[in-house]
């Protein structure tokens, strides 16, 4: 009887515990936008950016300036617009966390919203992007790749560094995640 106890008070305590958390680091996280001005397309790429995922919630935000718009392909262009000033821009909103989690796909399509918000012009719109998961293998709780695409129009946000441009601005942020078990 005393073997019995105590394997239910065993078999109690595993079962009571708490679960072994999962954290997400995100890591390689890179900016790509495209635009045309006078029929030239310009593109810049940045692949020193940090973003944050909060896999409890969904929550997603990066940080960038428009130094992060630098072109590489025309470097001397921010200086040609006078924007000596940083401006600081915040892409945030949620990801559909449960439906990444729980994806049986390899490569899965999203529709999410996020917020652009300049505090320093007074900018606060939220823009459409398509997000794609891929999950390269059949761990559910592994390593992810991310990639948000989405289309500025300049005449809604009117950001400095793209004065003169086309309306329409391509932006792809990617990130990597990998889980690290606790």
């Amino acid at each position: 009887m005393k073997y019995i106890i105590a394997l239910a008070v065993a078999i109690l305590a595993v079962c009571v515990s708490p679960a072994q958390e999962i954290r997400y680091q995100t890591f390689k996280a890179g900016l790509k936008l495209s635009a045309f001005k006078d029929g030239e397309n310009y593109q810049w790429e940045n692949k020193n950016i940090s973003v944050v995922l909060d896999y409890r919630n969904g929550e997603f935000v990066t940080r960038l300036t428009n130094k992060d718009f630098q072109s590489t392909v025309a470097p001397e262009f921010l200086q040609q617009q006078g924007t000596e000033e940083v401006l600081e821009y915040v892409f945030k909103g949620f990801f559909p966390i449960t439906d990444i989690l729980n994806q049986k796909n390899i490569s899965q399509s999203y529709p999410v919203e996020l917020q652009l918000i300049c505090e320093q012009i007074g900018l606060n719109e939220t823009l459409g992007f398509d997000l794609n998961v891929t999950r390269p293998n059949s761990d559910p709780g592994s390593y992810r790749i991310f990639s948000l695409h989405g289309k500025i129009f300049n005449d809604q946000v009117q950001l400095p560094a793209f004065e003169g441009f086309d309306n329409e601005i391509e932006l792809w942020i990617v990130f990597n995640a990998v889980s690290n078990r606790r």
